[in-house]
């Protein structure tokens, strides 16, 4: 990297605002404090809604889509933790592949991928909230409601970046991207599982005060198994999100360790653990950062070119048709239609093709980004041989060398 561009991309961190380290280390007790402040904060921003927007007027936007950002469309979360998390696997792919060349273990290159990751960030930001008001997402505004919805969104995600700064910094327990995931997964389940709001059914919202109430009907829980009402509880999602929870805690815990020993301290062995979940929910999220550019991008061409869906090749990436009941641009074909599935299992019976070409093309860009993440990453075979290497390490019977290690 140039002089001159690490000079323009050092005078912009400047500018913008930065969390300082604490001056000691702080307690456990304190860091809950702290960690809870900022999950209390991310939490009152997902409730206060956009100024100049109607409720009535916002299109609601995919359920997998908000779990996997913590977003609220409509809100000041409405574009969640995607800006951040988007332009840090940009950042981080670009590093690893050398396009940008920056040396990590360098305090000053350090320091220039934390400013490069901001900006990336708000790069992202701009583009996604120029996205959502162009698109329409928030209904017909006018020119001057468009800017100051857009500066909301602009403004809120450096909020975002901040407090997940905040908590990276060591002034919270882990990273604030993974607090506000699990913060709104936990409050989805809990939704499901006991919320007392009655639904056009005649029963709760929550899936466990349904059984309590379904215990004492002449039906039985024969209604509840599933549910033909979008986003809702049921018995079959109670047990398959049991199953799935059981799986991850198994999967997370299977690894294969390799022993390493010190070449020139022969007394020190332990041992180098492989994870099953080798990349995380690293392929995952990327992924759906890839899905839903995508859905955003055509339904921002549709609503612009393509309105009569007349277009075979705009077409091709997406087709949308207008609700009836909330007046917003609906997929119903195209990649856009699959690019994001359905909600639930009543949509997934409805039309199970678009179940498995949505599955089929989020394996199939999980397997992929998988291995790319693994190679510009730092996490191959041959980087990792290289590390314990450089480390002094050494696998005990086999002679200290990459391409042995690596095999």
């Amino acid at each position: 990297m140039s002089e001159g561009t690490r000079r323009v991309i050092e005078g912009f961190a400047r500018i913008l605002p930065e969390v300082a380290k604490p001056v000691r280390k702080l307690t456990l007790g304190e860091r809950l404090v702290w960690t809870a402040l900022v999950l209390i904060l991310y939490e009152t921003m997902s409730s206060i809604a956009l100024y100049g927007v109607e409720k009535a007027a916002q299109q609601a936007s995919p359920l997998l889509l908000n779990i996997i950002f913590a977003s609220n469309i409509g809100t000041l979360t409405t574009l969640g933790i995607g800006p951040i998390v988007t332009g840090g696997l940009i950042l981080q792919l670009l590093v690893g592949a050398e396009i940008i060349r920056l040396d990590l273990k360098k305090s000053e290159d350090r320091a220039l991928f934390t400013a490069l990751s901001k900006l990336f960030t708000l790069a992202i930001a701009i583009f996604q909230g120029a996205s959502y008001v162009l698109a329409g997402y928030f209904g017909t505004l006018t020119a001057t409601a468009q800017i100051l919805v857009f500066v909301q969104l602009l403004a809120a995600t450096l909020i975002i970046m901040l407090m997940d700064e905040l908590v990276q910094k060591g002034w919270g327990l882990g990273s604030g991207i993974s607090l506000f995931i699990a913060a709104g997964v936990a409050g989805q389940i809990f939704s499901d599982l006991f919320s007392p709001i009655v639904l056009q059914d005649g029963y709760f919202h929550g899936i466990i005060l349904a059984m309590v109430q379904a215990a004492t009907s002449p039906e039985g829980f024969g209604p509840l198994f599933i549910r033909h009402i979008a986003q809702r509880g049921d018995i079959l999602g109670l047990l398959s999100t049991i199953a799935i929870i059981l799986l991850l805690i198994y999967a997370e815990g299977v690894r294969v360790n390799i022993p390493i020993s010190h070449s020139r301290f022969g007394g020190y062995r332990g041992s180098y653990p492989i994870k099953l979940l080798y990349v995380s929910n690293v392929p995952v999220i990327f992924a759906s950062t890839v899905f839903t550019n995508i859905y955003y991008l055509s339904s921002i061409i549709w609503s612009r070119y393509n309105q009569d869906n007349s277009n075979f090749i705009l077409n091709l990436l997406g087709t949308f048709t207008i609700d009836q009941n909330s007046g917003q641009p609906q997929p119903t074909g195209g990649l856009a239609y699959y690019a994001l599935g359905p909600n639930n299992f009543t949509q997934a019976s409805e039309d199970p093709v678009r179940a498995l070409v949505f599955v089929a093309l989020m394996v199939g860009f999980c397997v992929m980004l998988g291995r790319f993440w693994i190679t510009v990453g730092g996490l191959s075979p041959d980087r990792v041989a290289d590390q314990l290497i450089a480390a002094g390490m050494q696998v005990p019977g086999f002679r200290r060398a990459p391409a042995i290690i690596a095999s």
